[in-house]
C-alpha cells in the first residue's frame, strides 16, 4: 500500500514539476524602453489581433513591442499602410465602454500639441485612427474625455 502511494506521490511531483517547466515567465523579459516623442510623425502600420493599428512613430512602435514581450504576447511586425488598411475594423459591436484617445500634432508654426477624442467604443478609435491615418499615443483611457483639454 505504501508502494503504491509513494508511486502516485512521485507522478504527481512529476507533473507538477513538468507543468511549472512549460510556463513561461515574461515579467520584465524586455527592460530596452525608449523615451519616445509623441510628436515626430513617421507613422508605422501593424495588423494587431487582426485590426490595423498605427504608430506614431518607430520608437513608440518598438515600446509597444518591448511591452508585448513582457506578456508574453508575440511581436508585431509592420507592414504596408495598404496591406493594414485591408485590416481597419469594418463593424464595431454595441455595448463597449466609451474611450479617450490622444492623437499628438504639431501645428503649421512648429508648436507642439494634441487633441483628446471620445469614441464609443475601442473599435470605434481603431477604425477612426485606420481610416485617417492618425496615430493615437498610449493606451486610450477607459470613459469620455474630460471636456477641458
Amino acid at each position: 500500500m505504501y508502494a503504491k502511494w509513494s508511486m502516485l506521490a512521485v507522478i504527481f511531483s512529476g507533473l507538477l514539476y513538468l507543468s511549472s517547466a512549460q510556463t513561461t515567465d515574461c515579467s520584465n523579459n524586455c527592460m530596452l524602453r525608449a523615451r519616445c516623442t509623441p510628436y515626430y510623425k513617421d507613422l508605422v502600420w501593424a495588423v494587431v489581433d487582426r485590426v490595423c493599428r498605427v504608430f506614431q512613430n518607430g520608437c513608440i512602435f518598438g515600446n509597444e513591442n518591448c511591452m508585448r514581450a513582457n506578456q508574453c504576447l508575440p511581436p508585431m511586425v509592420a507592414t504596408t499602410k495598404e496591406k493594414c488598411m485591408e485590416s481597419c475594423p469594418r463593424m464595431c459591436s454595441r455595448g463597449a465602454p466609451p474611450v479617450c484617445g490622444w492623437f499628438p500634432f504639431t501645428d503649421s508654426n512648429g508648436v507642439n500639441g494634441g487633441k483628446s477624442l471620445t469614441f464609443r467604443s475601442r473599435c470605434l478609435l481603431d477604425l477612426y485612427a485606420c481610416q485617417n491615418a492618425e496615430a493615437y499615443v498610449n493606451e486610450p483611457q477607459i470613459g469620455a474625455c474630460p471636456a477641458e483639454q
